[in-house]
């Protein structure tokens, strides 16, 4: 595999994960918060299983997919002349 072949499948992967990250956002933005979930928060009672889904979802957007998808996305488009001039400017 050559580099243009890898950045293609990077590219590809990236835009597999946009969707997984568009079905994991609706499925975020249609569950229902419980009403006590700031108490749960706060550490003042346990968490139930609906907190938890919706907050593994948050983490799993925000802090792993998001930045995993743009990192491949960049990786996909990047050049040696980019990377030259990042290598420049870094000296």
């Amino acid at each position: 595999m050559n580099d243009r072949e890898a950045q293609k499948a990077l590219a590809e992967i990236a835009l597999q994960l946009v969707g997984i990250e568009d079905r994991l956002q609706r499925i975020h933005d249609e569950f229902p918060q419980a009403p006590n979930q700031q108490a749960m928060w706060e550490h003042r009672i346990p968490r139930d299983v609906a907190s938890e889904i919706y907050a593994t979802i948050e983490c799993v957007l925000v802090d792993q997919l998001r930045p995993t998808i743009k990192q491949l996305e960049a990786a996909s488009q990047v050049t040696d002349t980019d990377l030259r001039h990042r290598f420049d400017s870094t000296m």
